[in-house]
Protein backbone atom coordinates (compact mmCIF):
# COMPACT_ATOMS: atom_id res chain seq x y z
CA UNK A 1 0.00 0.00 0.00
CA UNK A 2 1.51 3.49 -1.08
CA UNK A 3 1.70 6.48 1.33
CA UNK A 4 -1.27 8.10 -0.49
CA UNK A 5 -3.77 4.49 0.19
CA UNK A 6 -2.73 4.57 3.41
CA UNK A 7 -3.75 8.26 4.48
CA UNK A 8 -6.69 8.27 2.49
CA UNK A 9 -7.29 4.60 4.60
CA UNK A 10 -6.92 5.56 7.67
CA UNK A 11 -8.80 8.87 7.43
CA UNK A 12 -11.65 7.00 6.11
CA UNK A 13 -11.28 4.99 9.56
CA UNK A 14 -11.25 8.13 11.71
CA UNK A 15 -14.30 9.22 10.02
CA UNK A 16 -16.47 6.08 10.36
CA UNK A 17 -15.16 6.12 14.06
CA UNK A 18 -16.06 9.85 14.92
CA UNK A 19 -19.92 8.59 13.15
CA UNK A 20 -20.06 5.86 15.27
CA UNK A 21 -19.19 8.23 18.20
CA UNK A 22 -21.56 11.06 17.34
CA UNK A 23 -24.53 8.53 17.14
CA UNK A 24 -24.31 6.73 20.29
CA UNK A 25 -26.59 8.62 21.79
CA UNK A 26 -29.44 8.13 20.36
CA UNK A 27 -29.00 4.12 20.57
CA UNK A 28 -27.51 4.52 24.87
CA UNK A 29 -30.27 1.77 26.68
CA UNK A 30 -30.70 2.42 30.18
CA UNK A 31 -31.78 -0.54 32.33
CA UNK A 32 -35.41 1.25 31.87
CA UNK A 33 -37.05 2.73 29.50
CA UNK A 34 -38.30 6.53 31.09
CA UNK A 35 -42.06 5.28 30.45
CA UNK A 36 -41.43 2.02 32.99
CA UNK A 37 -39.85 4.81 35.98
CA UNK A 38 -43.06 7.12 34.93
CA UNK A 39 -45.93 4.10 35.37
CA UNK A 40 -44.02 2.88 38.45
CA UNK A 41 -44.14 6.41 40.19
CA UNK A 42 -47.20 7.33 39.38
CA UNK A 43 -48.47 4.29 40.76
CA UNK A 44 -47.45 6.03 44.07
CA UNK A 45 -50.23 8.67 42.92
CA UNK A 46 -50.23 12.07 45.35
CA UNK A 47 -47.20 13.29 46.68
CA UNK A 48 -47.83 16.18 48.84
CA UNK A 49 -45.41 16.72 51.20
CA UNK A 50 -45.81 15.60 54.84
CA UNK A 51 -48.28 12.36 53.71
CA UNK A 52 -47.51 9.17 53.50
CA UNK A 53 -47.54 9.24 49.65
CA UNK A 54 -44.53 11.88 49.94
CA UNK A 55 -42.21 9.56 51.67
CA UNK A 56 -43.24 6.43 49.96
CA UNK A 57 -42.14 8.59 46.77
CA UNK A 58 -38.97 9.88 48.47
CA UNK A 59 -38.14 6.25 49.09
CA UNK A 60 -38.75 5.14 45.50
CA UNK A 61 -36.26 7.85 43.84
CA UNK A 62 -33.58 7.04 46.51
CA UNK A 63 -33.85 3.36 45.99
CA UNK A 64 -33.94 3.71 41.84
CA UNK A 65 -30.70 5.11 42.12
CA UNK A 66 -27.05 3.48 43.42
CA UNK A 67 -25.78 6.13 46.77
CA UNK A 68 -28.05 8.88 46.36
CA UNK A 69 -27.20 11.89 48.52
CA UNK A 70 -30.99 13.24 50.40
CA UNK A 71 -30.52 16.83 51.80
CA UNK A 72 -33.60 17.12 54.00
CA UNK A 73 -34.69 20.54 55.44
CA UNK A 74 -38.05 21.26 57.12
CA UNK A 75 -40.13 24.59 56.28
CA UNK A 76 -42.98 25.40 59.47
CA UNK A 77 -42.61 22.05 60.56
CA UNK A 78 -43.13 19.76 57.34
CA UNK A 79 -39.58 17.91 56.36
CA UNK A 80 -38.33 18.21 52.48
CA UNK A 81 -36.10 16.31 50.84
CA UNK A 82 -33.90 16.84 47.92
CA UNK A 83 -32.41 14.55 46.16
CA UNK A 84 -29.28 14.78 44.22
CA UNK A 85 -27.54 12.15 42.16
CA UNK A 86 -24.09 13.33 41.52
CA UNK A 87 -21.61 11.76 38.20
CA UNK A 88 -17.73 13.15 38.79
CA UNK A 89 -16.14 14.34 35.36
CA UNK A 90 -14.64 17.73 33.99
CA UNK A 91 -15.76 21.14 35.54
CA UNK A 92 -18.36 23.38 35.15
CA UNK A 93 -20.75 20.39 35.78
CA UNK A 94 -24.26 20.44 34.45
CA UNK A 95 -27.55 19.87 35.60
CA UNK A 96 -30.75 18.34 34.84
CA UNK A 97 -33.39 18.62 37.39
CA UNK A 98 -37.31 18.01 38.05
CA UNK A 99 -39.34 18.35 41.45
CA UNK A 100 -40.90 15.49 42.63
CA UNK A 101 -43.61 16.28 45.22
CA UNK A 102 -47.24 17.17 44.08
CA UNK A 103 -50.42 19.57 44.75
CA UNK A 104 -53.13 18.83 46.98
CA UNK A 105 -55.51 16.42 45.36
CA UNK A 106 -52.87 16.11 42.29
CA UNK A 107 -52.02 13.18 41.02
CA UNK A 108 -49.01 14.98 39.45
CA UNK A 109 -48.61 12.36 36.48
CA UNK A 110 -46.63 15.12 34.22
CA UNK A 111 -46.60 17.71 36.68
CA UNK A 112 -43.97 16.71 37.84
CA UNK A 113 -43.50 12.22 37.38
CA UNK A 114 -42.86 13.11 34.04
CA UNK A 115 -39.79 14.82 34.78
CA UNK A 116 -38.72 12.19 37.50
CA UNK A 117 -38.56 9.26 35.10
CA UNK A 118 -36.05 10.75 32.69
CA UNK A 119 -33.64 11.63 35.29
CA UNK A 120 -33.71 8.22 36.49
CA UNK A 121 -33.34 6.89 33.22
CA UNK A 122 -30.69 9.27 32.56
CA UNK A 123 -29.00 8.33 35.80
CA UNK A 124 -29.02 4.31 34.66
CA UNK A 125 -27.48 5.35 31.12
CA UNK A 126 -24.70 7.55 33.02
CA UNK A 127 -23.93 4.50 35.57
CA UNK A 128 -23.39 1.98 32.77
CA UNK A 129 -22.29 4.94 29.94
CA UNK A 130 -20.02 7.49 32.02
CA UNK A 131 -19.33 10.79 30.06
CA UNK A 132 -15.75 12.92 30.53
CA UNK A 133 -18.25 15.95 31.44
CA UNK A 134 -19.73 16.14 35.57
CA UNK A 135 -23.10 15.72 35.23
CA UNK A 136 -25.82 16.36 38.34
CA UNK A 137 -29.04 14.87 38.37
CA UNK A 138 -31.31 17.33 40.75
CA UNK A 139 -34.63 15.90 42.71
CA UNK A 140 -36.36 19.48 43.87
CA UNK A 141 -39.08 19.12 46.77
CA UNK A 142 -41.73 21.45 47.65
CA UNK A 143 -42.36 23.01 43.90
CA UNK A 144 -45.85 22.61 44.23
CA UNK A 145 -46.70 23.98 47.49
CA UNK A 146 -49.24 26.91 48.15
CA UNK A 147 -48.78 29.15 44.95
CA UNK A 148 -45.13 27.41 43.73
CA UNK A 149 -43.12 28.37 46.53
CA UNK A 150 -40.27 26.30 44.92
CA UNK A 151 -38.42 25.53 48.24
CA UNK A 152 -36.42 22.87 47.16
CA UNK A 153 -34.83 24.61 45.26
CA UNK A 154 -34.35 27.74 46.99
CA UNK A 155 -32.83 25.86 49.74
CA UNK A 156 -30.69 24.18 46.55
CA UNK A 157 -29.71 27.70 45.31
CA UNK A 158 -29.31 29.40 48.46
CA UNK A 159 -26.52 26.18 49.72
CA UNK A 160 -24.84 25.91 46.50
CA UNK A 161 -21.11 26.05 45.67
CA UNK A 162 -21.15 24.30 43.06
CA UNK A 163 -20.10 25.87 39.98
CA UNK A 164 -22.64 24.84 36.93
CA UNK A 165 -22.48 25.33 33.20
CA UNK A 166 -26.27 25.42 33.08
CA UNK A 167 -28.87 23.35 34.95
CA UNK A 168 -31.90 22.68 32.57
CA UNK A 169 -35.31 22.54 34.23
CA UNK A 170 -37.58 19.63 32.78
CA UNK A 171 -41.17 19.79 34.01
CA UNK A 172 -44.66 18.60 32.33
CA UNK A 173 -42.75 17.01 29.66
CA UNK A 174 -44.71 13.74 29.30
CA UNK A 175 -48.04 15.29 27.72
CA UNK A 176 -49.29 13.03 24.87
CA UNK A 177 -49.54 15.80 22.26
CA UNK A 178 -46.07 17.41 23.34
CA UNK A 179 -45.44 21.25 22.18
CA UNK A 180 -42.93 23.07 24.10
CA UNK A 181 -42.27 27.31 23.51
CA UNK A 182 -40.14 29.25 24.78
CA UNK A 183 -40.09 30.38 28.52
CA UNK A 184 -40.07 33.52 28.62
CA UNK A 185 -38.08 34.36 31.84
CA UNK A 186 -35.31 31.77 30.42
CA UNK A 187 -35.33 33.43 27.31
CA UNK A 188 -34.97 36.70 28.77
CA UNK A 189 -31.95 36.63 30.56
CA UNK A 190 -30.40 33.73 28.19
CA UNK A 191 -31.49 34.49 25.43
CA UNK A 192 -28.63 33.13 23.19
CA UNK A 193 -28.36 29.89 25.36
CA UNK A 194 -32.13 29.32 24.82
CA UNK A 195 -31.57 29.81 21.26
CA UNK A 196 -28.86 26.99 21.45
CA UNK A 197 -31.07 24.17 22.75
CA UNK A 198 -34.18 24.46 21.09
CA UNK A 199 -32.00 24.21 18.22
CA UNK A 200 -30.72 20.81 19.06
CA UNK A 201 -34.18 20.46 20.36
CA UNK A 202 -35.30 20.65 16.49
CA UNK A 203 -32.79 18.33 15.19
CA UNK A 204 -34.39 15.67 17.52
CA UNK A 205 -38.09 16.70 16.83
CA UNK A 206 -39.10 19.71 15.35
CA UNK A 207 -42.55 19.51 16.22
CA UNK A 208 -42.11 19.57 19.26
CA UNK A 209 -39.53 22.29 19.56
CA UNK A 210 -41.25 26.03 18.77
CA UNK A 211 -38.56 28.69 18.87
CA UNK A 212 -41.12 31.12 20.25
CA UNK A 213 -41.91 32.63 23.61
CA UNK A 214 -45.38 31.74 24.61
CA UNK A 215 -45.12 31.80 28.91
CA UNK A 216 -43.42 33.25 31.63
CA UNK A 217 -43.61 30.65 34.08
CA UNK A 218 -42.95 30.39 37.73
CA UNK A 219 -40.89 27.31 38.37
CA UNK A 220 -37.86 25.92 40.13
CA UNK A 221 -35.24 27.62 37.37
CA UNK A 222 -36.15 31.30 39.04
CA UNK A 223 -34.70 29.87 42.09
CA UNK A 224 -31.75 28.83 40.22
CA UNK A 225 -31.45 32.47 38.79
CA UNK A 226 -31.99 34.47 41.37
CA UNK A 227 -28.63 32.64 42.98
CA UNK A 228 -26.58 33.34 39.63
CA UNK A 229 -26.94 29.93 38.26
CA UNK A 230 -27.97 29.78 34.49
CA UNK A 231 -30.97 27.69 34.29
CA UNK A 232 -33.71 27.30 32.21
CA UNK A 233 -36.93 26.16 31.61
CA UNK A 234 -38.45 23.53 29.37
CA UNK A 235 -41.61 23.04 29.98
CA UNK A 236 -44.93 22.38 27.98
CA UNK A 237 -47.38 24.38 29.65
CA UNK A 238 -50.41 23.69 27.49
CA UNK A 239 -51.80 20.95 29.42
CA UNK A 240 -55.11 21.23 30.20
CA UNK A 241 -54.63 18.71 33.32
CA UNK A 242 -52.07 20.51 35.20
CA UNK A 243 -52.89 20.50 39.02
CA UNK A 244 -55.93 18.95 38.46
CA UNK A 245 -57.17 15.44 39.46
CA UNK A 246 -56.94 14.19 35.67
CA UNK A 247 -53.25 14.74 36.01
CA UNK A 248 -52.45 11.08 35.38
CA UNK A 249 -50.26 8.61 34.06
CA UNK A 250 -53.03 8.02 30.84
CA UNK A 251 -52.67 11.62 29.86
CA UNK A 252 -48.57 10.89 29.13
CA UNK A 253 -47.02 9.00 26.56
CA UNK A 254 -43.90 6.33 26.14
CA UNK A 255 -43.20 8.66 22.90
CA UNK A 256 -43.00 11.60 24.36
CA UNK A 257 -41.08 10.66 26.43
CA UNK A 258 -38.52 9.10 24.52
CA UNK A 259 -38.73 12.00 22.52
CA UNK A 260 -37.29 14.39 25.47
CA UNK A 261 -35.31 11.42 26.52
CA UNK A 262 -33.24 11.30 23.18
CA UNK A 263 -32.79 14.90 23.26
CA UNK A 264 -31.24 15.28 27.23
CA UNK A 265 -28.79 12.25 25.75
CA UNK A 266 -27.71 14.59 23.12
CA UNK A 267 -27.08 17.13 25.45
CA UNK A 268 -25.08 15.14 27.86
CA UNK A 269 -22.81 13.08 25.49
CA UNK A 270 -22.51 14.75 22.11
CA UNK A 271 -23.00 19.06 23.31
CA UNK A 272 -22.62 19.48 27.21
CA UNK A 273 -20.29 22.55 27.35
CA UNK A 274 -23.17 24.86 25.37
Amino acid sequence: MDEYKFLKAKFNCLVFSIVILVSIPVHLISAKHPYDHFTAFCKIGERVPGTAGHLVARDFIISSMRNPEVDSFSVFGTNYYNIYKRFPGEEPRIGFAAHWDSDIGCPGANDGGSGVSLLLSLADTLEKNPTMHAVDLLFFDGEDVGGAELLGSRHFAANCLTDYNYIIVLDMVGDKDLQIFQEGNSAKFFPAFVDSIWEIGREIAPEVFVPIVKYYITDDHISLIKYGIRSIDIIDFDYPYWDTADDTADRCSRQSLDTMFRFILSLVYQRPRL
